[in-house]
């Protein structure tokens, strides 16, 4: 008895350190310029600083945002350089890089040339934010501003859409999910960006009054298991940055850029890997052994 119970408690030390570690590595995305070919997804140690996987597709030309999910997918929407104005989900393979599916935003949300450029995952459901600024030559039917609750299959693969609440009306590349509550960013007219939050991202639409411009106008963020909210910025600056949601400040932490493939001229994408799933797992195991042993005593 004395040994499983020890044999348990290792087990838990170990599920809770893997989920800290798991909680110092983030995903971003990197693009060039618009047309451009090669943009990249990589994976950072934010302790370190440093760049440890990246992945480029040569016929992608610029991903808006890149979402971690369960499963060890990524979810990132992107176009390609034979058609910049259609823009697909992909669902990737975090460890090879790999693309398992590519599907098409508006073959999704039944709309003309939709760009979602903010992606969350949470509760089985992928939410994405919809931008695009291009005009009503290009916006048949377009929710700007407005967050698509997506229905995954059991592989992952995007089913279906469903409309919810309203972000802004200047969606910035940036959504994060901490304690019951949704953070998003919008664009103010001043290269700087508003804090909005929502606690019911369906139904409740998002407000907020505390701005922020971390070397322009956001490009993704999210929260590490410290309850740190790390951002990133649009257009050449490849900075990380502590952002305080109370009063908007930045703290830039480090640079990527000499890091990343020369041809990158726009930051965005950050998530992290869900923390809690592996510690998830070491306790539901742990409560089994713990019942068998009572059961063989």
């Amino acid at each position: 008895m004395k040994q499983i119970t020890a044999w348990c408690a290792g087990l838990l030390t170990l599920a809770v350190l893997s989920s800290s570690a798991l909680a110092d590595k983030f995903w971003g995305d990197g693009s060039p310029d618009w047309g451009a070919a090669s943009p990249a997804l990589f994976r950072f140690d934010t302790i370190s600083g440093t760049v440890e996987t990246t992945y480029t597709y040569s016929d992608w030309s610029w991903i808006m945002d890149v979402e971690y999910a369960p499963g060890n997918i990524l979810y990132a929407v992107h176009n390609t350089t034979a058609d910049v104005y259609d823009f697909k989900l992909a669902k990737v393979d975090a460890s090879t890089g790999t693309v398992l599916s590519d599907t098409l935003l508006n073959t999704l949300t039944g709309t003309d040339y939709p760009i979602w450029n903010a992606l969350q995952y949470y509760n089985g459901k992928l939410y994405g934010i919809e931008n695009n600024s291009w005009g009503s030559g290009y916006s048949a039917g377009l929710k700007r501003g407005y967050v698509y609750e997506t229905t995954l299959a059991g592989n992952g693969d995007p089913l279906s859409v469903t409309l919810g609440a309203y972000m802004g009306p200047a969606p910035d590349g940036a959504l994060a999910y901490r304690n019951g509550t949704f953070y998003a960013s919008d664009w103010k007219s001043d290269t700087s960006s508003w804090i909005k939050t929502s606690t019911d991202i369906m139904n409740t639409n998002f407000s907020g009054t505390v701005g922020t411009s971390p070397g322009g106008f956001i490009a993704g963020w999210d929260f590490e298991n410290d309850g740190d909210l790390l951002g990133v910025s649009w257009n050449n600056d490849f900075n990380v940055y502590k952002i305080d949601l109370a009063t908007g400040s930045e703290t830039a932490l480090y640079n990527l850029q000499s890091q990343l493939p020369g041809n990158l001229t726009m930051y965005g994408g950050l998530t992290i890997p869900e923390p809690s799933t592996i510690a998830q797992l070491g306790l539901a195991v742990l409560a089994l052994l713990i019942l068998r042993s009572r059961r063989a005593s």
